[in-house]
């Protein structure tokens, strides 16, 4: 009579088990990395936009005092201020403008029927208070303006008239800051990710 063979049941050998692991560990570190890649790219991308209407917020402003910015006998401006965890210290010419924004009237450019805050008597005074407000101070849940959007930043102010286009004033904001990187590959790595700070330039040149 034939004889019936008998299989065994063959189990995974240790190897296996650890082949297995080690695949699925490679595979779980990628889908970790991505997830840190898509969080710091969000937060990137939402830190730019606050910068970019900030920016538009300051053209606002300066549009709304053109008896002050437009002004070709203003001269040149180069104002500089850093928004840091305390008053906004701007610096430059004029320096008059520069020491107002650093302290500032109490006025604002209207109070219709308030006797307080007073209006502000001279397009000047608008000016500064309008630079104060938009660059803000303090720190944490207390830190107002600029300062509570992005910290640490450098925003330069400057305007000039043009001669050759009948001396209209145009005005360039330029916004400084630095921002913390991810490594996305081998050369960002070597290039000093994650640890690495880079430089980020946001420009908008205006007509106020």
């Amino acid at each position: 009579m034939p004889v019936k063979a008998h299989s065994t049941p063959r189990g995974f050998s240790l190897v296996e088990v650890l082949i297995a692991l080690i695949v699925i560990s490679v595979g779980l570190l990628g889908i970790a990395k991505l997830e840190a890649l898509m969080l710091s790219g969000t937060g990137t991308s939402r830190l730019r936009s606050l910068v970019a209407l900030q920016g538009e917020s300051l053209a606002a402003s300066m549009h709304a005092n053109r008896d002050y910015w437009d002004n070709s006998a203003n001269g040149t401006f180069t104002l500089t201020g850093t928004q840091t965890t305390g008053t906004t210290a701007w610096t430059g010419t004029p320096a008059a403008l520069a020491t107002k924004a650093g302290a500032p009237p109490s006025c604002q450019e209207s109070s219709p029927g308030t006797a307080s805050p007073p209006t502000c008597a001279a397009p000047q005074d608008m000016a500064a208070f309008d630079l104060s407000q938009w660059a803000g101070s303090g720190s944490g849940t207390t830190a107002t303006g600029m300062a509570a959007v992005l910290q640490n930043s450098v925003t330069t102010i400057g305007c000039a008239p043009n001669a050759a286009a009948n001396n209209v004033v145009t005005c360039t904001i330029t916004i400084t800051w630095t921002e913390k990187t991810i490594a996305a590959n081998t050369q960002e790595q070597q290039a000093g990710a994650p640890t690495a700070f880079q430089g980020q330039t946001y420009t908008l040149v205006i007509e106020p």
